[in-house]
């Protein structure tokens, strides 16, 4: 290769790079969105379960309490407390409605559970006399699913009194009065009804569909994914390239956050002529072409051999009355040695396979077994069954949900020990990781970690490394150490749905 050809192929690698920087992670983001989109359980009511009382509830995060005492102060009408629990699982959300002292303006305040990457927005909604909704949101990351009848703006990091102002002044210049009004008691109605109408729409327009099967619930189409999730990203892109001045504000109920800060309003972003934009593409595409005939040059390299999957296969089935036990939530049962107990669902947090071969053994193994039914590569939710009875708690079953698909059939998958007192889940290429921080620490890298966690808890998530990197899930194992039998739940086509460890046997009270 010449020196000339040498400077071309440098220079088409830097402007693929910066190309990749710029405009690469919004395909990332697409892709991401568009995936959560596809998989999400979407209902009109959104799977809300009303809260008694007039205060959010003491789990409920900081955001949500604090902008709970704003609103009220500036006398907006409470209008309930609600909590988002899809069936079968903990709640994931707290959520606070209100109405503006005009009735004009229903409000939304918002806080998901999620361990990671929690979600904390207020949203306003409006509707004029044309039939448009125009929504205010305080946090990027929505999509306007009713097309020209609606119309959004955010305002990043906003205090309530600050987003009501910018709200307000967004009427005056893009509404169509008079403005509709609402009564107390009535925001959740309106909100299903605006939800409602949003969920039609894309059904005419053959971006949703409704699920017969299931009342209220609904599912977005290939089509209705994608165009949702460029919207996302849009809002999350344009955003940040106009509002980075307000990235800087604290949300409420986070250190440093006031209730009466205010930050620079967005500046409009500047588009690319279409010049710019054919000038760009016909670069990155010289650009392309250069760097790919370079490549193509190389020697391709060795395939690598593949590794196997595991050793420990699965064996004969099993009466799925033995792990009933584990999906039980509120149920009564009877255990040996406590008596009349009360089964519960405690989420651990998610748990990282980067390989997809999963090993369950003592949490201080270093020589463990993989299993041989490889499961998808990505989080999966860990739940672990709680005994609660004469004031002991006692870890009956730890589960690891694989997919929503129902168990036709459950399999043995053996049992194996514990001598710590401690049991787990884990990725095969952890062990590497222990291996490794072994050598570098001299003692046992989850030690300290796991001591920590089950001083408070039952069992929970340890982080041995930063994410993407697999993570372990530890949970004690009932009355100390045995021998666990672990069973895999198998959906109609025979792929793997759950994993369950039994560490105690509770009889389900009939």
């Amino acid at each position: 290769m010449g020196l000339f050809e040498g400077v071309l192929v440098l220079a088409a690698h830097l402007v693929v790079l910066l190309g990749l920087l710029v405009g690469g992670w919004q395909l990332v983001m697409l892709s991401l969105a568009y995936r959560q989109v596809r998989k999400a359980r979407l209902a009109v009511h959104d799977f809300l379960r009303p809260v008694e009382g007039e205060s959010p509830p003491p789990e409920a995060r900081p955001y949500v309490a604090t902008t709970h005492e704003v609103f009220a102060r500036l006398g907006w009408s409470f209008d309930g407390l609600f909590q988002k629990v899809p069936e079968g699982t903990l709640p994931q959300a707290d959520f606070s409605l209100w109405l503006s002292p005009d009735r004009t303006t229903l409000g939304i305040v918002v806080a998901t559970r999620a361990a990671k990457d929690p979600v904390e927005r207020t949203v306003l909604v409006s509707q004029d006399a044309n039939g448009t909704v125009l929504t205010t949101n305080d946090y990027p990351g929505t999509g306007e699913q009713l097309g020209k009848a609606s119309a959004m703006a955010t305002l990043l990091h906003a205090a309530p009194a600050e987003l009501q102002t910018f709200h307000q002044q967004r009427l005056q210049v893009e509404a169509h009065l008079p403005l509709r009004t609402w009564q107390p008691g009535q925001v959740f109605e309106a909100l299903r009804e605006l939800s409602t109408r949003s969920v039609e729409r894309w059904v005419s327009t053959g971006d949703a569909q409704w699920k017969p099967a299931a009342p209220g619930e609904y599912g977005y189409t290939r089509k209705g994914a994608w165009r949702y999730a460029r919207q996302v990203v849009r809002s999350v892109n344009e955003v940040g390239a106009s509002q980075r001045e307000r990235l800087k504000l604290p949300r409420l109920g986070s250190p440093g956050a006031n209730t009466e800060q205010t930050g620079p309003l967005p500046k409009p972003r500047a588009r690319p002529s279409w010049a710019n934009k054919v000038f760009n593409g016909v670069g990155v595409a010289v650009c392309l072409w250069l760097a790919v005939g370079y490549w193509r040059e190389k020697p391709r390299e060795q395939p690598r051999e593949a590794r196997g999957v595991g050793t420990i296969a699965l064996g004969d089935e099993v009466d799925a009355a033995l792990v009933a036990p584990a999906f039980a939530d509120g149920q009564r049962a009877v255990l040996e040695g406590i008596g009349e107990v009360t089964l519960r669902q405690q989420l651990l947090g998610e748990l990282r396979l980067t390989s997809g071969r999963l090993v369950a053994s003592d949490a201080f193994s270093l020589d463990s077994s993989p299993f041989a039914v490889a499961l998808p590569a990505r989080t999966h939710p860990v739940f672990l069954t709680i005994a609660e009875g004469n004031g002991q708690q006692v870890p009956t079953f730890a589960r690891l949900q694989v997919s929503e698909r129902p168990v036709i059939h459950w399999r043995a998958a053996g049992a194996y020990a514990v001598d710590s007192g401690t049991a787990s889940f884990r990725d095969a290429e952890v062990e590497e990781t222990l291996d490794r921080q072994m050598g570098l620490a001299g003692k046992h890298p989850l030690l300290p970690k796991v001591q920590a966690l089950l001083e408070a808890n039952s069992g929970g998530l340890v982080e041995l490394a930063p994410a993407p990197a697999a993570n372990v899930a530890v949970f004690s194992s009932a009355f100390s150490d045995g021998v666990y039998p672990t069973w895999f739940g198998l959906d109609a086509d025979g792929r793997v749905a759950s994993v369950v460890t039994r560490f105690a046997e509770p009889r389900l009270v009939p």
